[in-house]
């Protein structure tokens, strides 16, 4: 439903909870006028409300997500209010989530938790031995393979893992040498079985890593480091470089949760699954890496009882109902609570404590009725300017996916955050905090599609280069890249056109940016830019890595897994660069993909496919952007020939098939001969590039599109951004600064 059903909404929130009198009238009369307000009023989406969530309850990691249904989507977004339903389903999750958030905030003890600390070796954690035992993985001590306590796996061996445990073989004290990763549908998983997070909490992680040739047992220099990555269930904590043959510390604050146990994954080398080779460890040359121990000490809080408590119970042992309720309720409904509403919930808890609730668990009863409440879950105001309390709150969603923070409170109860200059300082403000990532990363999930980036799995015969840590770097490319825009305010034909990429060492060898170095003698060589952090980049003249057409993310999510195709690409581009989306294809007009066997090449197939008028005129516009990128493979690397299966050949075959022809005409005439061609005459529209950014941004920002009556205003956008070459911060600026922003 697009605006809030608020009588049903109460209807079952009480069924659920016995709740306070809703303000159901009101809300009712409300709706009646909110028809016609540009933008709707909307629920929160599933992220905000984890947010929100956590931001309220100084809870950085709390995880209710996946207790969440998924969101619909309208206009290219989870946040538009046209797709944004409310079910009794709903609101049973944001009641299951509201009690988990709010036990995870409630400090049980008077006096902090002990705080653990303990330091993890390898060799006493169940997979690492099995790895050991079957020889994908090695004991060693001192830079060398520890022959005294196993020798070389060549094969089976004779026992169990119980055997070698009772016959002290482990606890290993010493490193263990790492030669696979975990690959698709692999069961290999290296986690630390000797731990599970005791309480959830903020942890620091110390972990020691370094990388090897492993060459029939003997340690040989690599030329460039490893990547490894820690996971906690399926949250990246991060990634680490291995440097060769010399240990590397590294320390991390993460937030874990009660239950958690940690994964390690040797992330950058291949899925080999050396117990399956012919003598095993023992004849295997290859990259490993070796893992000394993993440190780890928590949790840790900066006060005792936590700031989430304090919000809940107050920070006295008598707290006062009403000041507690009343704190609690304005900061959730990111207004100041009325009196009815304060007495209402006030009530709440005296019945429950009637019931025989003690005062703890009665006030959860009210906080978690308010976390499930239209006033917690509802954005938006009536039609026309939006006060300063739901500009804030629209300011605070958009930015960061969250509720306003004392600073927007403080200049909201003064009435100042529509002053201009104020406004402008609050997005400056907002934009400069970690919690802006959540913006960069929902938005361009949202635009981009980068949330479809696993839809598909490169088919491992065509593409065995592809894995975990280059997906990661993908991910990370492309969000860093928005945030150098972003942060420096760079032209918007800058998306499409950059002399810059950002990159790290996975990066940089699928580009072929790595270059070499000697660093040994007789020389070892290795690559320029080395390491798993994402740097800016300058690129040679000509390169095709500047900007998001070239960026390894896109190009994967608007292929499969085995072709490309110039259909989906070129739609993707006119959808979401050239705002010009394309009409859908006819329900009863089949798919055009290429042949992997390179039976046919796919221009042939969209030349008969076009053939037909009916499809000719959509193709017209569709193809050409699609036969520019098809100098990109299906992750993203550069070819001159398509990579094929071809027919007849043995299993595994990989061939050269024809020649890439990335030339074109578009819809409006031009022509171009490669990619690099195109690119420019993408760039040398920049109002046109501005005018999809500012469009995608407006219905990201207020769940509602850009109708036919809004061109005039998003016009007004683009004229005041001209200045800086529609700088892409400008815009956002501009945006918050128009009347679509701050209406309702």
């Amino acid at each position: 439903m697009a605006t809030l059903r608020a009588g049903v909404w109460a209807g079952m929130l009480c069924a659920l909870v016995a709740a306070i009198p809703s303000r159901a009238a009101e809300e009712q009369a409300a709706e009646s006028v909110a028809r016609d307000a540009r933008a709707p009023k909307r629920r929160l989406t599933r992220r905000e409300y984890e947010h929100s969530l956590r931001d309220l309850l100084d809870l950085p990691g709390l995880p209710v997500l996946d207790l969440l249904p998924e969101d619909g989507r309208a206009h290219g977004f989870d946040r538009a209010a046209d797709a944004l339903d409310i079910s009794p389903v709903h609101v049973a999750a944001w009641y299951a989530a509201a009690g988990t958030a709010l036990l995870a905030a409630t400090a049980r003890d008077a006096t902090p938790p002990e705080v653990v600390s303990e330091r993890l070796l390898p060799g006493a954690q169940d997979f690492f031995k099995l790895a050991v035992l079957e020889g994908d993985a090695v004991f060693l001590k001192d830079g060398r393979y520890d022959a005294a306590s196993l020798p070389l796996v060549r094969g089976p061996l004779p026992h169990k893992l119980k055997h070698y445990e009772a016959i002290g073989l482990f606890p290993y004290p010493h490193s263990v040498g790492v030669f696979r990763r975990q690959g698709p549908a692999d069961h290999f998983a290296l986690f630390f079985t000797s731990f599970t997070v005791p309480r959830s909490g903020r942890y620091r992680l110390g972990l020691s890593v370094w990388s090897f040739h492993w060459n029939k047992g003997a340690l040989e220099p690599l030329p460039a480091p490893e990547a490894v990555t820690l996971h906690a269930a399926d949250r990246l904590l991060g990634t680490f470089d291995a440097p060769s043959l010399t240990p590397r510390a590294h320390a991390v604050d993460v937030w874990l949760n009660a239950g958690e146990q940690i994964l390690f994954t040797a992330a950058s080398i291949p899925p080999e699954r050396v117990y399956q080779r012919p003598g095993r460890a023992a004849e295997y040359v290859g990259r490993g890496i070796a893992i000394d121990h993993l440190d780890i000490q928590g949790p840790l809080f900066d006060a005792w009882p936590p700031k989430g408590h304090r919000l809940l119970y107050g920070s006295t042992p008598r707290p006062d109902t009403k000041q507690v309720l009343t704190t609690f309720l304005s900061r959730a409904f990111r207004r100041p609570a009325t009196a009815a509403e304060i007495a209402s919930y006030t009530a709440l808890v005296n019945r429950r404590l009637k019931a025989g609730d003690p005062p703890d668990k009665a006030l959860r009863t009210a906080a978690q009725a308010a976390l499930c409440s239209p006033e917690f879950l509802s954005l938006g105001g009536p039609p026309g300017p939006l006060d300063d309390w739901h500009l804030a709150a629209r300011l605070a969603s958009f930015l960061w996916d969250s509720l306003p923070d004392d600073g927007l409170r403080t200049l909201t109860k003064r009435g100042a955050l529509r002053e201009p200059a104020v406004l402008r300082a609050q997005v400056d403000r907002l934009l400069g905090d970690p919690k802006a990532a959540r913006f960069v990363d929902h938005f361009l999930d949202e635009w981009l599609d980068l949330r479809e980036i696993d839809l598909t799995t490169p088919d491992a015969t065509l593409y065995p280069e592809y894995g975990p840590a280059l997906r990661d770097a993908m991910l990370a490319e492309t969000r860093a890249f928005f945030g150098e825009l972003l942060a420096r305010d760079l032209p918007v034909a800058t998306l499409v056109n950059a002399d810059f990429a950002m990159v790290n060492q996975e990066l940089a060898k699928h580009y072929g940016l790595a270059g070499s170095a000697p660093i040994s003698s007789p020389p070892i060589h290795a690559p320029a830019i080395q390491g798993a952090a994402i740097r800016r980049v300058t690129l040679p003249p000509g390169s095709p890595r500047g900007g998001l057409l070239g960026q390894a993310s896109v190009l994967k999510l608007t292929s499969n897994g085995t072709v490309t195709s110039p259909v989906k690409r070129g739609a993707w581009v006119l959808r979401e660069l050239l705002d010009a989306p394309p009409d859908p294809p006819p329900p009863d007009i089949p798919a055009v993909d290429a042949d992997v066997r390179g039976a046919i090449s796919i221009r042939a197939q969209l030349a008969a496919h076009t053939a037909d008028a009916t499809c000719a005129a959509c193709h017209a516009a569709i193809d050409p952007p699609g036969f520019a990128l098809e100098p990109f493979d299906v992750i993203g690397g550069w070819r001159d020939r398509y990579r094929m299966l071809p027919a007849g050949a043995p299993a595994g075959t990989v061939a050269e098939g024809e020649a890439i022809d990335a030339s074109g005409t578009l819809a409006d005439g031009r022509s171009f001969a490669s990619f690099q061609e195109f690119r420019a005459l993408v760039a040398a529209e920049p109002r046109r590039l501005a005018r999809g950014l500012a469009r995608q941004l407006v219905v990201y920002a207020t769940g509602a599109p850009v109708g036919p009556a809004d061109e005039a205003e998003l016009d007004a956008i683009l004229d005041r951004a001209a200045a800086t070459d529609y700088g892409v911060r400008t815009l956002v600026h501009e945006v918050i600064a128009s009347q679509l922003f701050l209406d309702q």
